[in-house]
């Protein structure tokens, strides 16, 4: 009998992706069945990789809410100043205090200490700047549009290797199935060697029982493995679930089959990942935000016009207010300016240099897009070919398995009626046992090929599975 071969070597990865907060097991914790929608949403919520992304998201929005602010007084500052300041006193009594600054002879009074109090406001409001500060706004949505896709992108690829784990679960079900039939049928060949053997047949060899032992030894390892590894597979649920010592998690459903999507033609898939990929997405959002990028940094070419506002006063009560609008106490004043003005960087070389580098940037995702675009197409045609090499090597054997069913009760019958050999029998029994577990192999490796499949064409992995999408 041939050897499983264990398919879940790829699971240790989704540990990378699980909350660090995972629960360990309990005695009797309940038994929870989900689908695998609800199973990704879970995964989905504690991912920590998931969460880093999305502050990138975070992070390109707030850009965002930042270029939109730059439309309205993008400059406003307001500055003050407090202190004590001496007062002043003049000698000469026919100079009122409003017209100290008079008196060339006026003196500070260190006597007499006042609070003083100052506040200057200053902003400047663009009025036209050639489509600069739009320019920059619409590069940022572009931006923060970009990494949203990132996130989508980072979100499919977890969503697919989610998708494995909940499938080797899956499997690992069936399988238990296949080995408690196989343990059954076992144990019937096992009597029945034993009775012909104890009733002196002499079509029992020794060689017979030999190879039945040695038969039933494989098996027993084989069931060994298939135990660590579901305990494994159990281990990474708990873990990327993040479930507590009070709940186990297990799939909702209860047979293994394939799934119910069928294998399209590669020109369908083409065009999917043309259009759908997170990936190519984002680059395309880029180039566009690049774009405006380059229509911003030309902008400075020309001058902006603005507005321009400033107010201020000070206040000092032993300080007098000059009575002359050309001499100004800075500790006793109040004024306002409001004006039109032009800004212009005369730095030419500098502007002609950003521009070249925006271009250049354009450029050059531009570039990256068409080689992701290359190599989407190609894992594309791999993961096709793939796909159609699984189904139809799963269906050869699921034609073969109906024969070897066919075949064990045959030989069942002709033992049963006394015209049968127990080799045969034991040769059926080994038959239909490899065909079953190789199916069960074949369907899980079918499943994954057309998940990985729907993966590298943009199409949702949710839509495998029954229970909605795993968003």
């Amino acid at each position: 009998m041939q050897k499983i071969t264990s398919p879940f070597i790829f699971v240790f990865l989704l540990v990378l992706f699980a909350h660090p907060a995972a629960g360990a097991h309990s005695q009797e914790p309940d038994t929870v069945h989900i689908t695998f929608a609800e199973f990704a949403e879970i995964a989905q919520e504690y991912s920590a990789n998931l969460d880093a992304r999305r502050r990138n998201v975070d992070l390109a929005e707030n850009r965002v809410r930042q270029a939109q602010a730059a439309r309205i007084l993008p400059n406003l500052r307001l500055t003050t100043a407090h202190g004590l300041v001496p007062g002043v006193k003049s000698q000469d009594p026919d100079i009122t205090p409003g017209r100290y600054y008079l008196d060339p002879n006026l003196e500070n009074d260190w006597e007499d200490w006042g609070i003083f109090t100052q506040a200057e406001v200053s902003g400047v409001q663009p009025i036209y700047t050639w489509g600069a500060i739009d320019n920059l706004s619409r590069a940022a949505r572009k931006g923060a549009e970009a990494a949203r896709y990132e996130l989508d992108a980072q979100n499919e690829t977890f969503t697919l290797q989610l998708f494995e784990l909940y499938q080797s679960a899956l499997l690992i079900s069936d399988l238990e199935r296949l080995i408690s039939d196989a343990q059954r049928q076992l144990n019937e060949v096992e009597r029945e060697l034993e009775r012909l053997r104890d009733e002196g047949d002499p079509s029992i060899e020794e060689k017979d029982v030999f190879e039945f032992y040695i038969l039933k030894t494989e098996f027993e390892a084989q069931v060994a493995e298939m135990e660590q590894t579901r305990d494994f597979i159990r281990r990474s649920w708990d873990m990327v679930l993040a479930s507590g010592s009070d709940r186990v998690y297990l799939p909702a459903e209860r047979f293994f089959d394939p799934v119910a999507t069928s294998i399209q033609d590669f020109g369908f898939y083409e065009n999917s990942a043309l259009f759908n990929r997170s990936e190519l997405k984002g680059l395309r959002a880029a180039s566009d935000a690049a774009s405006y990028g380059v229509d911003a940094a030309r902008a400075q070419y020309y001058p902006g016009l603005f507005l321009g506002l400033s107010a201020g006063f000070g206040y000092t009560p032993n300080r007098p207010r000059q009575n002359n609008p050309f001499i100004r106490n800075n500790t006793n004043y109040m004024s306002a300016r409001i004006g039109v003005g032009f800004q212009q960087n005369l730095n030419f070389l500098q502007i002609r240099n950003q521009v070249e580098r925006s271009r250049i940037q354009k450029r050059q995702i531009d570039d990256f897009h068409d080689a992701a675009s290359d190599g989407i197409l190609l894992e594309l045609s791999d993961r096709y070919r793939d796909a159609r090499t699984i189904e139809s090597r799963r269906k050869s054997r699921v034609q073969a398995l109906e024969i070897s069913s066919e075949w064990v009760r045959t030989e069942q019958i002709d033992l049963d009626i006394g015209f049968g050999d127990v080799r045969n029998l034991l040769d059926a029994v080994k038959k239909k046992m490899e065909l079953e577990l190789e199916i069960s192999q074949l369907t899980f490796d079918l499943n994954l090929r057309i998940a990985r499949l729907h993966r590298s064409a943009g199409l949702p992995i949710s839509e495998l599975t029954p229970g909605g999408s795993a968003r």
